[in-house]
Order: C-alpha cells, then sequence, then structure tokens
C-alpha cells in the first residue's frame, strides 16, 4: 500500500473526479444527526478553498472547509485515498473555528 505525503494529496484533491467520491458507511449512518448536507461535501472538496490539511494516519487526511451556514464553526472533511488515487470520505463534522486558530498558535 502507498503512503500518501500532505503534497500528494492536494495533487490528488485538485484532479479528482466527483463522480468517482465514495461516501463511507459511517457518513451515511449520521447524516441526519450531523446534519450533513452532500452536496457541500463535493463542493468543497472541488471549489471551497482548503483552510488546513493534517494528515491522521497512513492515506488518511483531515481537511477544513469553511462551515457552509456557521460563521463560527469550520467543517471538517476525513478522507482516505486508496492505492488508485480514489477518494473515500470516511466522516465529516463541524466544530469551532477556535480549535484550528489555537493549533495555528501552537506551531
Amino acid at each position: 500500500m502507498f503512503d500518501y505525503t500532505i503534497e500528494d494529496a492536494q495533487r490528488i484533491l485538485k484532479s479528482f473526479d466527483s463522480s468517482e467520491l465514495r461516501l463511507d458507511s459511517h457518513v451515511l449512518e449520521n447524516w441526519f444527526e450531523r446534519d450533513v448536507d452532500f452536496d457541500y461535501i463535493f463542493e468543497c472538496l472541488s471549489d471551497k478553498m482548503l483552510l488546513g490539511i493534517s494528515k491522521t494516519m497512513e492515506n488518511r487526511f483531515k481537511l477544513i472547509y469553511p462551515h457552509k451556514k456557521l460563521k463560527t464553526k469550520d467543517f471538517y472533511i476525513i478522507i482516505e485515498i486508496d492505492d488508485f488515487e480514489k477518494i473515500t470520505v470516511k466522516t465529516v463534522y463541524s466544530f469551532s473555528k477556535m480549535r484550528r486558530r489555537r493549533d495555528n498558535e501552537r506551531k
């Protein structure tokens, strides 16, 4: 299994085909509870400015985008990339912008 870097993930995100994007069962099972807008996931990955990216484990990345509705929150998308550069969304959730700002201050 190939182990992608953050730079690899950014390159793959720039050229991915949204019709090939896969959603993990976890996303589908929790969409109502987490108020997930599936169209916004696709929009983020293809059009929105990425606010942050970090590698959380082998081939898994945490992407941070602006929240669609709330100015005080960020929208997190956790993705996994397979050996064929196909992207699976593992989970999505919202979290306070302050978390990202505190993380940036620590660096």
